[in-house]
């Protein structure tokens, strides 16, 4: 069971191996701050999009928070939509049955599904589960490629999540590929990406990095409220340590992940 804790607590490094060989070392161990603080950063904004995203299929204000509020309807100019959790935390089930508040503001001038379309999600004193989160988070429908898959470019700008034991900085470019569950509009559990792209940022311990994606990852949302990353490799490079490679898994919904440093594997648990 997922449990609601601090920030970089939810991230653990299991050391457990049975060669002397396989024993990590104190300079491979801190050097995971990295891999930690990178994959917290993607884990929540990949949170940030299935709220978004789901806003979308919300109708009306509700009387109880969150509240979605919808300002400035006309699809021939830029729209608002606001998603209020309100002053207090509360528990939101869907996605990860995490505790939030404050607002999350939303600007589009189309659809997710229209083509051309620019949606752009920015915070106001927004936090999940006591971790606040800061930047601007902004996807363009960039219409549909040469195999007929809608495809999306994602950025995240000056983002920063401040937690109980420091601060993330974190910037990302990705492109995202639709390749299944289009045709089901208000059911996301058949929706299947294809992502690309690198990331770079600034740890809790200052320690700037950088992450390129390897091996294409595969998102399956019908793995909510768990991890959505089912395969796929990305490349981490510490500052002033060697590069990490992060295995997303072996196609399941168990969020176990594997880190490779200096030839040995080791496991990271999201929980």
């Amino acid at each position: 069971m997922k449990k609601i804790g601090i920030a970089l607590s939810i991230l653990t490094v299991l050391l457990y191996a049975c060669k002397d060989e396989d024993v990590i070392t104190q300079n491979d161990l801190a050097s995971t701050q990295a891999t930690q603080d990178h994959l917290f950063a993607e884990q929540l904004f990949n949170d940030v999009a299935s709220v978004v995203e789901g806003a979308f299929l919300a109708n009306g204000i509700n009387k109880s928070y969150p509240k979605y509020i919808t300002m400035d309807n006309d699809t021939s100019d830029i729209d608002t939509l606001i998603i209020n959790f309100g002053p207090n935390n509360i528990l939101f089930p869907n996605p990860g049955g995490k505790l939030r508040k404050g607002k999350i503001n939303i600007t589009y001038t189309g659809k997710y599904r229209d083509s051309l379309a620019v949606i752009t999600t920015t915070f106001d004193n927004y936090y999940v589960n006591y971790n606040l989160v800061q930047g601007e988070r902004i996807v363009t429908n960039q219409g549909r490629n040469n195999k007929g898959n809608m495809w999306f470019t994602i950025t995240v700008n000056n983002a920063s999540i401040n937690t109980a034991n420091g601060t993330i900085n974190w910037e990302s470019t990705r492109t995202r590929e639709w390749v299944n569950g289009t045709a089901t509009y208000f059911d996301i559990s058949d929706d299947r990406y294809k992502i690309t792209g690198s990331a770079s940022g600034t740890g809790v311990n200052n320690n700037i990095f950088s992450m390129e994606i390897t091996d294409t990852l595969n998102v399956d949302l019908g793995c909510l409220p768990f991890c959505v990353i089912k395969s796929g490799t990305a490349k981490i490079s510490p500052n002033g340590y060697a590069d990490r490679i992060i295995n997303y898994g072996d196609s399941l919904c168990d969020c176990n992940f594997d880190i490779t440093i200096n030839g040995a594997t080791y496991p990271i648990v999201v929980n």
